[in-house]
């Protein structure tokens, strides 16, 4: 595959543009500060040509950043699809010829702590919404975790956890917790003991109530913890949603769907409740529907469906029933996201492999967006 920062340095020397062209460390040993892997100092006369170069080679502007200094600073980015790995530019161009520009770089050619690290890049546009889904071991968290780092090193990216697992304790996961100790403890979690002869009966009575009444209130503060996911998912996607506005990049693991019950991050709250003649679980049930269809309308920009088989899941999640995970993995190719661009990625292949194709998918896909908006 193409070098794409050795050729761009190449069509630069063939232009025969007046610049310097300072390149950082290589291995980033002297690097601490996220410098951009090439500084050109050019004239301001020289701003069409060096566009051109840049866009040849696929490179997208981004937006500018306040540096508080007199150069007229431009930030690009690239993608090496050999690597895998992102490339800035910056270009500093000038009115006139400065001798001071030359005097910024140290003896070994890197630049000095004159240009320590800048605030993070954003894109010159409203920022994708891209979520990653999957049945269980897939390898949801572990894509969405490896794709935060790639996408922070040059540009604003935050990931945000839409789901009800570890990453995902509230106080009400932790009462649950403790409440089902202690009915199993009691063993009273599917049925109520009968009474035994010989027992002191008005005794063996009330602590059947009281074990009833503890299921019942079990069942009350589970079904609550089950709504607060939805109300958890949907403030993160506003937030998520002003990010984006500002030019960053949001990344979500897992993503709300109300196509299937109680499965995939669809509502859970009536079907694991909606047989209970409780007028909290009603409401429970209503607010919680009501909150992941805003979060459908909310529709993610891009989705890339992480597409494994049961077998392979069994392995990664040997605490999972084999047919649990058929299931889920059917719903996952059927589930529509009507205003989203959908791509399906095998993850059962190499990981690095499947990392790979899934930053090019989004790389095409910013470059997809920057000449739509101009």
């Amino acid at each position: 595959m193409i070098d794409v920062q050795k050729k761009l340095l190449e069509d630069l020397n063939q232009k025969k543009i007046d610049h310097s062209v300072f390149q950082s460390d290589p291995d980033k040993s002297n690097n601490p500060f996220n410098q951009p892997e090439i500084f050109i100092f050019g004239l301001e006369k020289d701003r069409n040509s060096y566009k051109e170069v840049l866009l040849k080679h696929q490179f997208l502007q981004l937006k500018r950043q306040p540096q508080g200094r007199s150069e007229n600073l431009e930030a690009w980015i690239g993608f090496d699809e050999s690597k895998g790995d992102l490339i800035e530019v910056c270009l500093c161009l000038r009115g006139r010829k400065d001798e001071q520009t030359f005097m910024m770089t140290q003896n070994d050619g890197r630049i000095n702590k004159g240009f320590k690290k800048a605030p993070k890049n954003r894109l010159p546009f409203k920022g994708p919404a891209i979520a990653l889904v999957g049945s269980d071991g897939s390898g949801k968290s572990t894509v969405t975790t490896d794709l935060e780092k790639w996408l922070s090193e040059k540009l604003d990216c935050c990931r945000y956890y839409l789901g009800s697992g570890d990453h995902y304790n509230p106080v009400y996961k932790r009462s649950i917790k403790m409440i089902r100790r202690q009915l199993k403890s009691f063993h009273t979690l599917n049925k109520q003991p009968a009474i035994k002869p010989g027992k002191n009966r008005e005794n063996q009575i009330e602590k059947n109530i009281k074990k009833k009444g503890l299921k019942n209130c079990y069942n009350h503060i589970n079904a609550y913890y089950l709504y607060r996911i939805s109300v958890h998912s949907l403030k993160q996607l506003k937030k998520a949603h002003r990010f984006s506005e500002r030019g960053g990049i949001s990344l979500f693991d897992r993503y709300p769907q109300n196509q299937f019950l109680g499965i995939n991050d669809g509502p859970k709250v009536r079907k694991a409740y909606g047989e209970m003649a409780s007028f909290m679980i009603k409401r429970l049930i209503d607010r919680e529907e009501e909150n992941i269809k805003k979060c459908v309308e909310m529709s993610p920009d891009l989705v890339i469906k992480l597409i494994i088989s049961p077998e392979i899941g069994i392995l990664r999640k040997p605490d999972h029933h084999i047919l649990e995970l058929e299931k889920k993995a059917e719903i996952i190719r059927n589930l529509n996201f009507e205003n989203a661009i959908v791509h399906n990625i095998d993850a059962n292949q190499n990981y690095q492999e499947e990392l790979k194709a899934i930053k090019k998918m989004i790389w095409d896909y910013l470059l997809q967006l920057a000449k739509t908006n101009g």
